[in-house]
């Protein structure tokens, strides 16, 4: 499975795992809302994610992490930094 293919169904499963808001019932959640700092930061990261620059891309999730805001920026922050973690074991494909 390509590295871009791992990348995309984990982002599929992040937007999908945010915390649910105190008043959501059973089996509802709320789409990820990360904050205006970092967000940029996280579209930067993953295309240097998709470019397997895993270096540039934790940079730039310590940059994210030192701006973080809300729960939804440290959901994100920690599931981008599991995608680099599983994507960077990978051995190369042909």
């Amino acid at each position: 499975m390509s590295t871009r293919l791992v990348f995309v169904l984990f982002s599929a499963a992040l937007l999908s795992s945010c915390s649910s808001p105190p008043d959501a019932g059973p089996g509802q959640c709320h789409p990820c809302t990360v904050s205006k700092e970092v967000g940029p930061l996280l579209n930067d990261a993953k295309e240097m994610i998709n470019a397997k620059n895993y270096e540039g891309a934790t940079a730039k999730l310590n940059e994210a992490e030192a701006v973080k805001f809300n729960r939804d920026d440290e959901t994100v922050i920690n599931q981008f930094r599991h995608a680099i973690e599983i994507a960077s074991s990978r051995p190369p494909q042909p």
